[in-house]
């Protein structure tokens, strides 16, 4: 197998689960250039808490119109607690799609990994033979 780093991503699966988590694109060395699966590293569960329809932008009554949420409440759960490992592999079909999102949960998550003794890609790198 061969795996292509994406860097931190969040997936939205099938059934309507965020999952961030260090996403790299799993192939065979038959079809280099055809992802077979998703290999998510150190996956947690994430989500925007007290929001009907999350977002990050918020509309005031005041004349500043629309502004930016500086530190949405944002939650974090390992996303398969029972694993021994770090490392879980999704058929592809399973994944809705894979998104990038904001620097502000991005730097949570990594702090989140790192005080758990993982670490995160921080660049996208070239295919390397897992």
């Amino acid at each position: 197998f061969h795996r292509k780093t994406m860097s931190v991503r969040i997936v939205r699966t099938r059934n309507g689960e965020d999952v961030i988590c260090d996403l790299y694109e799993v192939t065979t060395k038959d079809k280099p250039q055809e992802a077979v699966a998703f290999q998510l590293n150190n996956p947690y569960s994430v989500w925007l808490e007290g929001m009907d329809e999350p977002r990050l932008l918020i509309e005031t009554e005041a004349q500043e119109g629309v502004q930016k949420v500086t530190d949405p409440d944002i939650h974090f759960q390992p996303w398969v607690p029972m694993s021994c490992k770090k490392q879980i592999l999704l058929k592809m079909d399973e994944v809705v799609t894979a998104y990038e999102t904001y620097p502000e949960i991005i730097e949570k998550y990594n702090s989140l990994v790192e005080a758990d003794g993982g670490t995160t890609s921080k660049v996208d790198t070239s295919s390397t033979e897992k």
